[in-house]
Protein backbone atom coordinates (compact mmCIF):
# COMPACT_ATOMS: atom_id res chain seq x y z
CA UNK A 1 0.00 0.00 0.00
CA UNK A 2 2.91 2.04 0.73
CA UNK A 3 4.56 1.56 -2.46
CA UNK A 4 1.18 2.24 -4.54
CA UNK A 5 1.26 5.35 -2.56
CA UNK A 6 4.27 6.79 -3.60
CA UNK A 7 3.44 5.47 -7.54
CA UNK A 8 0.81 7.81 -7.29
CA UNK A 9 3.38 10.75 -7.72
CA UNK A 10 3.13 10.12 -11.40
CA UNK A 11 0.33 11.71 -11.28
CA UNK A 12 1.57 14.50 -10.50
CA UNK A 13 4.03 14.49 -13.11
CA UNK A 14 1.83 14.01 -15.76
CA UNK A 15 -0.40 17.06 -14.37
CA UNK A 16 2.32 19.40 -14.12
CA UNK A 17 3.45 18.39 -18.23
CA UNK A 18 0.01 18.73 -19.36
CA UNK A 19 -0.36 22.13 -17.30
CA UNK A 20 3.31 23.36 -18.43
CA UNK A 21 2.24 22.38 -22.82
CA UNK A 22 -0.97 24.26 -21.81
CA UNK A 23 0.46 27.52 -20.80
CA UNK A 24 3.79 27.60 -22.99
CA UNK A 25 5.28 30.65 -21.50
CA UNK A 26 2.87 31.92 -19.70
CA UNK A 27 4.18 30.76 -16.33
CA UNK A 28 1.45 32.89 -14.46
CA UNK A 29 -1.17 30.39 -15.35
CA UNK A 30 0.70 27.38 -14.21
CA UNK A 31 0.63 29.15 -10.24
CA UNK A 32 -2.91 29.66 -10.94
CA UNK A 33 -3.25 26.01 -11.85
CA UNK A 34 -0.89 24.66 -8.77
CA UNK A 35 -4.02 26.31 -6.50
CA UNK A 36 -6.08 23.49 -7.51
CA UNK A 37 -4.43 20.64 -5.83
CA UNK A 38 -3.28 22.58 -3.05
CA UNK A 39 -7.16 23.11 -1.90
CA UNK A 40 -6.89 18.92 -1.63
CA UNK A 41 -4.74 19.52 1.38
CA UNK A 42 -7.99 20.33 3.32
CA UNK A 43 -9.65 16.97 2.33
CA UNK A 44 -7.26 15.00 3.30
CA UNK A 45 -6.52 16.94 6.94
CA UNK A 46 -9.85 16.10 7.49
CA UNK A 47 -10.32 12.40 6.10
CA UNK A 48 -6.97 11.35 7.12
CA UNK A 49 -6.91 9.48 10.87
CA UNK A 50 -4.38 8.27 12.95
CA UNK A 51 -4.04 4.57 13.66
CA UNK A 52 -4.62 2.94 16.92
CA UNK A 53 -0.94 1.92 17.65
CA UNK A 54 0.22 5.42 17.50
CA UNK A 55 -3.16 6.49 19.58
CA UNK A 56 -1.88 4.33 22.39
CA UNK A 57 1.59 5.25 22.02
CA UNK A 58 1.08 8.95 22.57
CA UNK A 59 -1.81 8.10 24.93
CA UNK A 60 0.70 6.21 26.96
CA UNK A 61 3.51 9.67 26.50
CA UNK A 62 0.98 11.91 27.79
CA UNK A 63 0.76 9.80 31.20
CA UNK A 64 4.24 9.43 30.81
CA UNK A 65 4.33 5.58 31.33
CA UNK A 66 5.93 5.37 27.89
CA UNK A 67 8.67 7.07 25.73
CA UNK A 68 8.07 10.34 24.67
CA UNK A 69 6.66 10.71 20.97
CA UNK A 70 9.36 11.93 18.12
CA UNK A 71 11.95 12.63 20.34
CA UNK A 72 14.89 13.63 18.33
CA UNK A 73 17.42 13.72 20.78
CA UNK A 74 15.93 9.58 21.87
CA UNK A 75 16.57 8.83 17.51
CA UNK A 76 19.70 10.15 17.32
CA UNK A 77 21.87 9.34 20.70
CA UNK A 78 20.20 6.14 21.01
CA UNK A 79 23.23 4.14 19.02
CA UNK A 80 20.57 1.44 17.52
CA UNK A 81 17.79 4.43 16.24
CA UNK A 82 21.04 6.90 15.14
CA UNK A 83 22.33 4.32 12.91
CA UNK A 84 19.36 3.37 11.18
CA UNK A 85 18.32 7.07 10.57
CA UNK A 86 22.11 7.90 9.56
CA UNK A 87 21.76 5.18 6.72
CA UNK A 88 18.75 5.73 5.91
CA UNK A 89 19.30 9.25 5.23
CA UNK A 90 22.39 8.73 3.34
CA UNK A 91 20.10 6.26 1.18
CA UNK A 92 17.38 8.94 0.37
CA UNK A 93 20.04 11.19 -0.64
CA UNK A 94 21.48 8.85 -3.36
CA UNK A 95 18.23 8.56 -4.31
CA UNK A 96 17.00 12.60 -4.21
CA UNK A 97 20.13 13.36 -5.65
CA UNK A 98 20.36 11.09 -8.60
CA UNK A 99 16.92 12.14 -9.23
CA UNK A 100 17.39 15.90 -9.92
CA UNK A 101 20.87 14.70 -11.71
CA UNK A 102 20.04 12.34 -13.43
CA UNK A 103 16.32 11.03 -14.05
CA UNK A 104 15.02 14.61 -14.75
CA UNK A 105 17.82 14.77 -17.23
CA UNK A 106 15.80 12.43 -19.56
CA UNK A 107 14.05 15.40 -20.75
CA UNK A 108 17.51 16.84 -21.48
CA UNK A 109 18.67 14.01 -23.37
CA UNK A 110 15.83 13.86 -25.81
CA UNK A 111 16.31 17.61 -26.21
CA UNK A 112 19.54 17.59 -27.41
CA UNK A 113 19.07 14.37 -29.28
CA UNK A 114 16.54 16.69 -31.38
CA UNK A 115 19.04 19.55 -31.80
CA UNK A 116 21.60 17.61 -33.10
CA UNK A 117 19.16 16.04 -35.79
CA UNK A 118 18.49 19.56 -36.71
CA UNK A 119 14.86 19.73 -35.54
CA UNK A 120 13.99 23.53 -34.95
CA UNK A 121 14.12 24.45 -31.03
CA UNK A 122 10.66 25.04 -30.33
CA UNK A 123 10.12 21.71 -31.74
CA UNK A 124 12.57 19.69 -29.42
CA UNK A 125 11.69 21.71 -26.60
CA UNK A 126 8.23 20.66 -27.26
CA UNK A 127 8.63 16.80 -28.07
CA UNK A 128 11.52 16.39 -25.03
CA UNK A 129 8.77 17.67 -22.47
CA UNK A 130 6.16 15.16 -24.32
CA UNK A 131 9.24 12.42 -23.70
CA UNK A 132 9.89 13.16 -19.97
CA UNK A 133 6.62 13.91 -18.55
CA UNK A 134 4.54 11.19 -20.48
CA UNK A 135 7.10 8.77 -21.87
CA UNK A 136 10.00 8.07 -19.48
CA UNK A 137 7.02 9.05 -16.29
CA UNK A 138 4.85 5.90 -17.35
CA UNK A 139 8.28 3.84 -17.15
CA UNK A 140 8.83 5.08 -13.85
CA UNK A 141 5.49 5.23 -12.56
CA UNK A 142 5.61 1.31 -13.33
CA UNK A 143 8.74 0.79 -11.69
CA UNK A 144 7.38 2.62 -8.43
CA UNK A 145 4.15 0.09 -8.94
CA UNK A 146 6.93 -3.01 -9.13
CA UNK A 147 8.54 -1.97 -6.08
CA UNK A 148 6.50 -2.74 -3.08
CA UNK A 149 6.04 -6.56 -5.21
CA UNK A 150 9.48 -6.90 -5.18
CA UNK A 151 10.26 -5.67 -1.64
CA UNK A 152 7.79 -8.95 -0.90
CA UNK A 153 9.42 -11.42 -3.07
CA UNK A 154 13.19 -10.12 -2.61
CA UNK A 155 13.10 -8.54 0.59
CA UNK A 156 13.96 -5.20 1.09
CA UNK A 157 18.12 -4.96 0.64
CA UNK A 158 17.63 -7.39 -2.27
CA UNK A 159 15.42 -4.48 -3.79
CA UNK A 160 17.52 -1.54 -3.44
CA UNK A 161 20.23 -3.66 -4.37
CA UNK A 162 18.82 -4.78 -7.69
CA UNK A 163 17.16 -1.50 -9.04
CA UNK A 164 20.30 0.31 -7.95
CA UNK A 165 22.53 -1.69 -9.80
CA UNK A 166 20.22 -1.75 -13.20
CA UNK A 167 19.75 2.06 -13.18
CA UNK A 168 23.84 2.60 -12.55
CA UNK A 169 23.95 0.29 -15.75
CA UNK A 170 21.18 1.68 -17.41
CA UNK A 171 21.82 4.98 -17.87
CA UNK A 172 24.84 4.94 -19.90
CA UNK A 173 23.03 2.33 -22.14
CA UNK A 174 20.08 5.17 -22.86
CA UNK A 175 22.92 8.08 -23.14
CA UNK A 176 25.05 6.00 -25.69
CA UNK A 177 22.67 3.52 -27.51
CA UNK A 178 19.96 5.01 -29.37
CA UNK A 179 20.66 5.92 -33.03
CA UNK A 180 16.87 7.17 -33.62
CA UNK A 181 14.79 9.47 -31.98
CA UNK A 182 12.53 6.35 -31.76
CA UNK A 183 15.04 4.19 -30.10
CA UNK A 184 15.20 7.04 -27.55
CA UNK A 185 11.47 6.62 -26.67
CA UNK A 186 11.51 3.37 -26.27
CA UNK A 187 14.72 2.89 -23.84
CA UNK A 188 13.48 5.84 -21.91
CA UNK A 189 10.30 4.15 -19.80
CA UNK A 190 13.39 1.58 -18.95
CA UNK A 191 15.40 4.57 -18.07
CA UNK A 192 12.26 5.70 -16.14
CA UNK A 193 11.59 2.46 -14.76
CA UNK A 194 15.20 1.57 -13.09
CA UNK A 195 16.09 5.24 -11.82
CA UNK A 196 13.04 5.97 -10.38
CA UNK A 197 10.92 2.80 -9.06
CA UNK A 198 13.58 3.01 -6.12
CA UNK A 199 11.71 6.10 -4.73
CA UNK A 200 8.69 3.75 -3.38
CA UNK A 201 11.02 1.85 -1.43
CA UNK A 202 11.45 4.87 1.42
CA UNK A 203 8.16 4.52 1.74
CA UNK A 204 7.94 1.09 2.04
CA UNK A 205 11.53 0.58 4.17
CA UNK A 206 11.84 3.61 6.34
CA UNK A 207 8.68 3.34 8.57
CA UNK A 208 9.92 0.11 9.25
CA UNK A 209 13.24 0.92 10.66
CA UNK A 210 12.03 2.60 13.58
CA UNK A 211 9.33 2.22 16.73
CA UNK A 212 5.76 3.54 16.77
CA UNK A 213 6.89 6.58 19.19
CA UNK A 214 10.02 7.14 16.49
CA UNK A 215 8.42 6.09 13.36
CA UNK A 216 6.94 9.60 11.80
CA UNK A 217 10.42 11.19 13.14
CA UNK A 218 12.84 8.69 11.61
CA UNK A 219 11.03 8.49 8.20
CA UNK A 220 10.97 12.40 8.13
CA UNK A 221 14.38 12.42 9.45
CA UNK A 222 15.53 9.92 6.72
CA UNK A 223 13.90 11.74 3.64
CA UNK A 224 14.11 15.37 4.60
CA UNK A 225 17.46 15.71 5.71
CA UNK A 226 18.49 13.24 3.05
CA UNK A 227 16.84 15.98 0.61
CA UNK A 228 18.98 18.65 2.01
CA UNK A 229 22.12 16.85 1.39
CA UNK A 230 21.24 15.70 -2.12
CA UNK A 231 20.87 19.30 -2.84
CA UNK A 232 24.84 19.49 -3.27
CA UNK A 233 24.40 16.94 -6.51
CA UNK A 234 22.33 20.18 -7.70
CA UNK A 235 25.04 22.22 -7.72
CA UNK A 236 27.71 19.42 -9.16
CA UNK A 237 25.32 18.91 -11.17
CA UNK A 238 25.08 21.80 -12.75
CA UNK A 239 28.95 22.64 -12.85
CA UNK A 240 29.52 19.60 -14.16
CA UNK A 241 26.97 19.56 -17.28
CA UNK A 242 28.01 23.55 -18.26
CA UNK A 243 31.75 22.59 -18.16
CA UNK A 244 33.34 23.65 -21.39
CA UNK A 245 33.45 21.13 -24.12
CA UNK A 246 31.61 18.38 -21.89
CA UNK A 247 29.28 16.28 -23.72
CA UNK A 248 25.86 16.26 -21.62
CA UNK A 249 25.79 12.14 -22.18
CA UNK A 250 29.14 11.73 -20.48
CA UNK A 251 28.13 14.27 -17.75
CA UNK A 252 25.13 11.90 -17.24
CA UNK A 253 26.76 8.94 -17.15
CA UNK A 254 29.23 9.98 -14.46
CA UNK A 255 26.42 11.14 -12.60
CA UNK A 256 25.30 7.93 -12.74
CA UNK A 257 27.65 6.48 -10.66
CA UNK A 258 25.61 7.73 -7.79
CA UNK A 259 23.84 4.94 -7.62
CA UNK A 260 26.85 2.95 -7.10
CA UNK A 261 26.81 4.79 -3.81
CA UNK A 262 23.52 3.81 -2.45
CA UNK A 263 24.59 0.09 -3.16
CA UNK A 264 27.28 0.46 -0.22
CA UNK A 265 24.51 2.31 1.81
CA UNK A 266 22.09 -0.61 1.54
CA UNK A 267 25.05 -3.36 2.52
CA UNK A 268 25.14 -1.64 6.00
CA UNK A 269 21.11 -1.42 6.46
CA UNK A 270 19.02 -4.15 8.63
CA UNK A 271 16.63 -6.37 6.83
CA UNK A 272 12.96 -5.70 7.62
CA UNK A 273 11.42 -8.16 5.36
CA UNK A 274 9.17 -10.69 7.70
CA UNK A 275 10.43 -9.02 10.93
CA UNK A 276 7.75 -7.47 13.39
CA UNK A 277 8.11 -3.81 13.79
CA UNK A 278 10.37 -2.43 16.27
CA UNK A 279 8.67 -1.18 19.56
Amino acid sequence: ASGIFHATSVLGTWAATFAGLAVGAQWRYAYLLGILPALLVAWVMISVKEPESWKQADAKAATQSGPQMGSFRELLLNPRWARRAILGMLLAAVGLGSFWAVTVAGQDLAKNFLLEHDVPNAEAVKRAKFAYGFVQTAGGGLGLLAFGPLCVRLGRKRAFAWMLLGAFLIVPVTCYAPQTYAQLLVLLPVFGFLTLGMHAGFAIYFPELFPTHLRATGAGFCFNVGRTVAASMLFFSGWLKAREGMDLRLAISLLGLSFLLGLIVVWFLPETKDQPLPE
